[in-house]
Parts: C-alpha cells; sequence; structure tokens
C-alpha cells in the first residue's frame, strides 16, 4: 500500500519553495486588528511551527503555537504490520530546566494517514490523555503510516522557550507489537513566516482562534 506512492517530490518542493521564500526574505504575515502572526519552519523532514502573536495596540505579546508536524519515514519493514494497537505521542524536553522534565502534549486535532492519502480516523485510548490510536479493525494492515498534528496551545508553561531558542523533543510511535520509533523534534524563532503558500486554511484556523480567545 505504501509502496506506490513517493513522498519525496512532494517534499522536496516544499522545502525548495520554503527555502526560496526565506532566501528572498519575503515575509507574510496572518494580519487582523488585533495580531500579527508570524509562522516558521523548524526542520525539513518533521514540519513543526509556532506562532507568536504581538497585539498591535499594546504591543504585548501574546504567544500561542500552532503545530504542523509531518512524520514520514515511519515504516514497520517491507511487511505489512497491524496497527490497530498503535499508540502516537509526542514528549518535549524542557532542556533549560535542571530536571529536563519531559512534557506530553495532546493535539486537540490529529489525523493520521497511509501513502495512498487516506485519512484514518483517531481516538483516545484508556484512561492516559496523550494515548492516540488509529481506529483500525483488528488484523487491518499497513506498511507504514505518516502523522500529521495540527493543533494550537496557549500555554507558556510545559513549552518555555531554553536560554538558545530551541526546545527539543521526540515523536513516539509504538506498533502493536512494542516496536518503538522516535523522530526529532524541535522549536526555534526565526521570524519566517509565509506558511500560507503551503497551507491556505491556516489563516481562517487562527483567526477563529482568535475571535474565540477575544470572546
Amino acid at each position: 500500500m505504501f509502496e506506490g506512492f513517493d513522498w519525496q517530490p512532494i517534499l522536496i518542493a516544499a522545502i525548495a519553495v520554503m527555502s526560496l521564500i526565506n532566501g528572498l526574505s519575503v515575509f507574510q504575515n496572518f494580519r487582523s486588528d488585533r495580531a500579527v502572526v508570524r509562522i516558521e519552519p523548524v526542520y525539513e523532514d518533521d514540519w513543526m511551527y509556532w506562532t507568536e502573536l504581538v497585539d498591535e495596540k499594546s504591543s504585548e505579546t501574546v504567544r500561542r503555537y500552532i503545530i504542523i508536524g509531518h512524520l514520514a519515514r515511519t515504516n514497520f519493514g517491507r511487511r505489512p504490520t497491524s496497527i490497530a494497537n498503535t499508540k502516537l505521542r509526542i514528549r518535549l524536553r524542557n532542556m533549560r530546566t535542571a530536571t529536563s522534565a519531559l512534557y506530553d502534549i495532546a493535539p486537540p486535532e490529529l489525523e493520521i494517514s497511509n501513502a495512498d492519502s487516506q485519512r484514518l480516523p483517531v481516538m483516545k485510548a484508556g484512561p492516559d490523555p496523550f494515548d492516540f490510536r488509529p481506529m483500525l479493525q483488528p488484523g487491518q494492515s499497513v506498511a507504514g503510516i505518516h502523522c500529521f498534528l495540527f493543533g494550537m496551545y496557549g500555554s507558556d508553561l510545559w513549552m518555555p522557550k531554553t536560554e538558545n531558542g530551541m526546545l527539543e523533543g521526540a515523536l513516539e510511535l509504538e506498533s502493536g507489537f512494542g516496536n518503538l520509533f522516535k523522530s526529532k523534534v524541535g522549536f526555534r524563532h526565526v521570524e519566517f513566516s509565509a506558511l500560507e503558500t503551503l497551507f491556505p486554511e491556516l489563516e481562517s484556523f487562527v483567526m477563529k482562534n482568535l475571535e474565540a480567545d477575544e470572546a
């Protein structure tokens, strides 16, 4: 099922577009009466973004985090493997604290698809609020999955910026057979924002949340 679709041209094209825009310093911002939203990429393989809202009236910075994660190259091997019991979670390590505490993040919207772009429903499983599993029938198999995370968060407590501006963590994918796959993720502020050229629906999502905050 995975072997018939090649993600590499799409990834290369997206990276090329972002690199070109970044190189030309053509920055675009989502604007409203209340805030300017900056969106910047972090890694090329794992697309993670965050925003910084600046109130134009008071110049006060109000942080909101938009996370759009693309976890590719998560394969269970050539032979299809059942992922009916797959667990998915993000664990972020606060590198600034002495304890290097781990933070689990439960995205409000989570989508899992296979290489055929089929969207698979996701549900929370068990008492663990950070445990999300694809709603597959027992025995249903795929050769791997691609994970798309989309969420907005409004707290700086669990995601403080480190001294060097980097926050590292891991996206963990655990199969029903106990195999654990990790993909490194991170956040850094580089003042780059042209994400709407690739994700035009993001602006309406941002504005909708801004209106909800004001209400």
